[in-house]
């Protein structure tokens, strides 16, 4: 069997002031990130596009990297947006984890759509900050969080389960978060796949829940050890 995709969960790369019509940055990449627990360390090639109802697609590169040590676990990541016409700015995620005991959450501390200059700022939004526990149930994990935005706090929530399919690991996910300054909450479905040792493929689906449109996203990610 494949390498189980583990995982905390903590939104990728958030502005949820906006709704899944109108969001430039691509709301479902915000919403979930690529779950995967680090070995010693790992650096992740990510290339995904995000489909919103009656939009052009978006097209994004980006590169994450882990480190592990002992039980504490950090990431940083970068990533920006492709297209004609200007480049839009790029922004940085970092994040740490730490399960201080064995059978009690892991926790996490993170900070995601880290744009550098008030000028991308304006162009991408404001930093979101967030805390999370993950707790492994056995058959499923659960995840509960909350995260702070200038005018968009947010609390989420999420639950995945990991199969075998094909002799490779499926993780099936699903996640709730609140969205324009809690207006309304943002539903979505998803998987990762892991069609290879270096390789996973991840999509997932997002609807508001009383307006706005369906958005779509699929990524493919290269993973490394080293």
């Amino acid at each position: 069997m494949g390498a189980k995709p583990k995982t905390f969960n903590a939104p990728a790369r958030p502005d949820f002031s906006k709704s899944a019509s109108d969001s430039k940055n691509g709301l479902l990449d915000k919403v979930n990130s690529l779950r995967i627990e680090f070995g010693p360390s790992l650096r992740d090639v990510q290339a995904f596009t995000n489909q919103v109802e009656d939009q052009q697609a978006d097209y994004v590169v980006g590169m994450k990297m882990g480190l592990r040590l002992s039980d504490h676990r950090f990431e940083w990541g970068i990533d920006g947006r492709l297209g004609e016409g200007e480049p839009e700015a790029v922004v940085f995620q970092v994040k740490y984890a730490v399960q201080p005991w064995e059978k009690l959450p892991t926790f996490a501390l993170g900070a995601a759509n880290i744009a550098v200059t008030s000028e991308d700022r304006n162009e991408v939004g404001q930093a979101f900050k967030f805390g999370v526990l993950t707790q492994d149930f056995g058959a499923f994990r659960g995840h509960v969080g909350y995260g702070f935005q200038q005018n968009n706090d947010a609390a989420f929530f999420g639950l995945d389960t990991t199969i075998p399919v094909l002799g490779r690991d499926l993780m099936l996910r699903t996640d709730l978060i609140q969205i324009q300054n809690r207006d309304q909450w943002l539903g979505s479905v998803g998987f990762i796949y892991s069609l290879h040792e270096h390789v996973a493929v991840e999509s997932w689906v997002a609807q508001p829940f009383e307006s706005g449109k369906t958005a779509f996203t699929l990524k493919l990610n290269l993973i490394f050890e080293f």
